[in-house]
C-alpha cells in the first residue's frame, strides 16, 4: 500500500516541543521530466486524441468532396540567340546584352501573358469545353464578348504555374484540370503558341530594323559626300599640305615658342611690381632703412654712417659740458654736418638708381607683351585653319566607319532574321497526368493529423494550466511542505459503515472496506513512527471545507487504533455540522457542548461503543450558541489534559479550517494534527491557506492525507496501477 519511507520515519522533528517530524530533509518532490511526461499524457492524452480524430475526420470530409485535378509538366528551354554573332549590338554606339536572369523574367512574363492564353483558348476552343469551364444554361461561351473574354482569359492563368528552375535556363510549365488530356493539351499548345509568337516578333523585329537601315543609309551616304567635300575644299583654302601628322608638328613648335613668350611676359611682370614696391617703399621710408630697401652694401657708407653716429654721441656729450661756444664742439657740429650732406647725395643716387630701373622693367614689360601679342595672334590665324580642317576630317571620317558599319549590319540582318527561332528549345513536352495532383491523400490527411494533434496539445496544456487542484503525491508535498501520510481508495457512499469496516479489517476478503483498511493501517502505522519515543497521543483531525471526509477518517482511524488493543477516545468537536453520531449511530443529546457548558459531567457524556469496548466516543451534543467560545475556553484546554491519564489515543475531528476558527483554537491543544484532502477537489492556494492559518495557531502538522483517491487515475497508476486492485479483487487472498 503506501507505507512511510525510511528517510521520513527517521526525519528531524519541526519542533522540539512536539516531536514530530513533518517534513523530511531531502526533495520532497519527484524529479522525473519523462515521467511527468507520460503522466500528462496519460491524464490528457484523451483530449489529443479527440482532436487528431477530428483533424483526420475533417482531413478525410475534405479529400471526399474536393474534385479531382490533374497536372500536366512541360520544360523549355530558352537559350542564348543563336544568331549572336549578327545582332546589331556589335554596331558601335548601339546597346549591350541584357542580364540573363532579366531575358528569362521576361519570357515567363510572356508565356504568362493575355495574349498568349487568349490565343491558346482559340485554338484548343476551350470556350466550348466543359471540363474547362462549366457552361452557363447549356450554352458555349461567346468569346466576342469582353466581359466572357476577361472571364475565359483569368480562369486559363489561374490554371497555369510557371517557374524557373534554380539558375538555370530552362522553364517549366505547369497546367492543371480536371480532365488530365485537357491538361496536356492546353500545355502543349501553349508551348507552340509560345515558340511561334516569339519567332513572329522577332522577325517583324528584324525586318523593320532591315527597313530602317536601308532608309538611313541613304542619308548617310549623302552626308558622307558632302563632309568629303567640305574637307577638301577646307584644304585648298588654307593652303594646307597634309603629310602624315607633319602639320601636328608645325602647330606644336608654334605652341611652344608662344608659351615661352607667356613665362617670360609673366617674369617681365613680377620684376616691375617688385621694383615698383622697392621705389615705394625707398621714398616713404626714412634714410636709416634706404640702404636696406637699395639691396646694395657699401663699406665707405657704412663706415660714414657710424662716424655720423659717433660724432653725434661725443657732440651731445661735450655741449652739455662746455656749450656750444667751445671751439671743439663748433668742430664737432661742422663734422656732422658735412657727414650729413654726404649721406644725402648717396641716399638721391640709391633712389635715382631705383627708379632708372623701375623704367627698364616697364619697358622690358611692354615690348615682351607687344611681341606676344602679335605671336597670339599669328597662332591664332594658323590654329583656326588647322582646326577648322581637323573639324572636317574627323566628321569624314566618322561618317565613313558609320556607312561601312550600318552596309554590312544590312546585308547580315536577313541572315539574323531566319536563326532567332533557335533560341527556345523544348526539354520535355507535357505527358497525359496519370495522378490527380489534387487532392494530395497523404499531405491533406498528415495535415490534418497534424493540426489537431498540435490543437489537441495546446488545449491540453491549456487545461492542464488552469487545474489548480492538488492531486499528486509530489504536487501535495511540494505546494504544502508537508509529507503525504495515505492515500485513500474512493469508496461509494452508501458503503461507509463502521461495522461492515470492522469485519473487513479482520477478514481476508476483497472488497473496497479491505483496501481502506489496509490505507488505514498505513496511516496507524505513520502515527506511531512519527516521532521518537512515544506516539503523539492527541491528534487533530481537520480539513480545508466541507466534504473532504474528515470525519469518516476520524471514525476509521480510531476504530483502527481501537483493534489494535489501544484505548481510544473519539471527540467529535464539529458542534456546528457534527456527523460522528450518525457514523456510530448513536444518540447525540449529551456529548461535549454539555460538558464545556457545565450541563453534564464528563464520564456521563463519554460513551463506550458496543462492537469495540475500548474506543470510546464523545459525540458533540446539542447544538450550542457559541461554538467557538466553548471551544477556545479553559474548560475545554483542561479537558483535554485530564484524558491524556485515561487513553492511549485521543482523535478530534474538528470544523473545517476555511469554515470558522474552532480548527485553529483547537489546533494548539493537540500533539499533531493531520489535514484531509479531497482528490481532485483540494485546490492549492484553498490548502496552503490553511496550513498557513494553522501553523500561526500553533498547529504542528504530522501531515498529509487524501481521500477519495481513484488509483486508476494517471496520477496514481504508477503507484497502484490494475495490480492494486487483482491484489484486493474479489475472491483473492492476501
Amino acid at each position: 500500500m503506501n507505507p512511510p519511507s525510511r528517510e521520513l520515519l527517521n526525519s528531524e522533528p519541526a519542533d522540539p516541543d512536539s516531536g514530530l517530524s513533518p517534513v523530511p530533509p531531502g526533495n520532497l518532490v519527484e524529479d522525473d521530466p519523462i515521467g511527468h511526461i507520460f503522466l500528462f499524457i496519460r491524464k490528457r492524452g484523451l483530449i489529443v486524441l479527440f482532436t487528431f480524430i477530428i483533424g483526420l475526420a475533417l482531413a478525410v470530409s475534405i479529400i471526399l468532396l474536393q474534385t479531382k485535378a490533374y497536372t500536366a509538366s512541360a520544360k523549355i528551354e530558352v537559350k542564348q540567340d543563336t544568331s549572336q554573332q549578327f545582332r546589331l549590338e556589335q554596331v558601335p554606339g548601339i546597346a549591350g546584352d541584357d542580364d540573363d536572369s532579366e531575358k528569362i523574367d521576361t519570357e515567363i512574363e510572356i508565356l504568362g501573358s493575355r495574349t498568349l492564353a487568349m490565343e491558346t483558348i482559340t485554338v484548343l476552343h476551350l470556350q466550348e469545353n466543359r471540363d474547362f469551364y462549366e457552361f452557363i444554361d447549356g450554352h458555349p461561351w461567346d468569346i466576342s464578348k469582353p466581359a466572357i473574354r476577361n472571364k475565359l482569359i483569368s480562369k486559363f492563368l489561374n490554371n497555369i504555374a510557371i517557374s524557373r528552375l534554380g539558375h538555370t535556363n530552362i522553364i517549366s510549365i505547369h497546367v492543371t484540370s480536371t480532365s488530365p488530356y485537357l491538361a496536356e493539351m492546353i500545355a502543349n499548345t501553349l508551348i507552340d503558341n509560345y515558340i511561334e509568337h516569339s519567332f513572329r516578333d522577332k522577325y517583324a523585329a528584324t525586318s523593320k530594323i532591315s527597313s530602317w537601315l536601308d532608309t538611313q543609309l541613304s542619308g548617310l551616304k549623302d552626308n558622307l559626300q558632302k563632309s568629303q567635300m567640305q574637307m577638301l575644299a577646307m584644304q585648298k583654302n588654307s593652303g594646307i599640305f597634309v603629310v602624315d601628322q607633319s602639320q601636328n608638328q608645325s602647330q606644336g613648335v608654334m605652341l611652344s615658342n608662344l608659351e615661352e613668350l607667356n613665362k617670360q611676359l609673366a617674369s617681365a611682370q613680377v620684376d616691375h611690381l617688385v621694383k615698383e614696391a622697392r621705389l615705394r617703399a625707398m621714398l616713404s621710408s626714412s634714410p636709416d632703412v634706404i640702404d636696406a630697401l637699395a639691396g646694395s652694401f657699401d663699406p665707405a657708407l657704412q663706415a660714414s654712417k657710424a662716424n655720423l653716429v659717433q660724432l653725434k654721441s661725443e657732440y651731445a656729450s661735450v655741449i652739455q659740458t662746455y656749450g656750444p661756444a667751445f671751439p671743439r664742439v663748433k668742430e664737432l657740429k661742422a663734422q656732422i654736418d658735412q657727414l650729413e650732406r654726404n649721406l644725402s647725395v648717396e641716399e638721391n643716387a640709391q633712389i635715382s638708381r631705383a627708379q632708372k630701373e623701375l623704367d627698364a622693367a616697364q619697358n622690358n614689360e611692354s615690348m615682351l607683351r607687344t611681341l606676344f601679342e602679335d605671336q597670339k595672334k599669328v597662332a591664332f590665324n594658323n590654329g583656326t585653319n588647322m582646326i577648322q580642317f581637323e573639324l572636317a576630317r574627323r566628321e569624314y571620317e566618322t561618317d565613313r566607319t558609320l556607312y561601312d558599319g550600318l552596309q554590312e549590319r544590312l546585308q547580315e540582318a536577313g541572315i539574323m532574321a531566319g536563326l532567332q527561332s533557335t533560341s527556345i528549345h523544348i526539354v520535355d513536352s507535357a505527358d497525359m497526368p496519370v495522378v490527380p495532383s489534387s487532392p494530395r491523400v497523404n499531405l491533406d490527411l498528415a495535415l490534418g493529423c497534424g493540426m489537431g494533434a498540435i490543437f489537441g496539445l495546446a488545449l491540453a496544456f491549456f487545461i492542464e494550466t488552469l487545474d489548480t487542484n492538488l492531486k499528486t503525491m509530489a504536487e501535495i508535498e511540494q505546494a504544502l511542505q508537508l509529507p503525504l501520510l495515505a492515500a485513500i481508495p474512493a469508496v461509494a457512499h452508501e458503503e461507509l459503515n463502521t461495522l461492515q469496516y470492522i469485519e473487513a479489517t479482520l477478514s481476508k476478503g476483497g472488497s473496497s472496506w479491505s483496501k481502506i483498511a489496509e490505507t488505514i493501517r498505513s496511516l496507524r502505522t505513520s502515527i506511531l513512527l512519527s516521532s521518537p519515543g512515544t506516539p503523539p497521543k492527541v491528534l487533530m483531525i481537520t480539513s480545508t471545507r466541507p466534504g473532504e471526509g474528515k470525519s469518516s477518517i476520524s471514525a476509521l482511524i480510531a476504530i483502527t487504533c481501537a483493534l489494535n488493543g489501544s484505548r481510544v477516545l473519539l471527540i467529535d468537536a464539529d458542534l456546528r455540522k457534527p456527523s460522528i453520531h450518525i457514523l456510530f449511530r448513536i444518540n447525540k443529546q449529551s456529548g461535549l457542548s454539555a460538558v464545556l457548558s457545565g450541563k453534564q459531567i464528563l464520564s456521563d457524556a463519554i460513551i463506550k461503543w458496543p462492537p469495540l469496548p475500548n474506543l470510546h466516543i464523545l459525540v458533540s451534543g446539542p447544538v450550542a450558541p457559541l461554538p467557538s467560545e466553548l471551544l477556545g475556553s479553559k474548560v475545554m484546554a483542561n479537558l483535554i489534559a485530564g484524558l491524556r491519564q485515561d487513553y492511549d489515543f485521543i482523535f478530534v475531528d474538528t470544523p473545517p479550517v476555511f469554515a470558522v476558527t474552532d480548527a485553529a483554537l483547537l489546533s494548539s491543544l493537540a500533539d499533531a494534527t493531520v489535514l484531509i484532502l479531497r482528490y481532485g477537489e483540494a485546490q492549492r492556494h484553498v490548502a496552503q491557506r490553511s496550513v498557513e492559518l494553522l501553523r500561526r495557531s500553533g498547529a504542528k502538522f504530522l501531515g498529509v492525507v487524501i481521500n477519495a483517491v481513484n488509483f486508476r487515475s494517471p496520477e496514481y497508476a504508477e503507484y497502484y496501477g490494475n495490480k492494486y486492485y487483482d491484489y484486493y479483487g474479489e475472491g483473492k487472498n492476501e
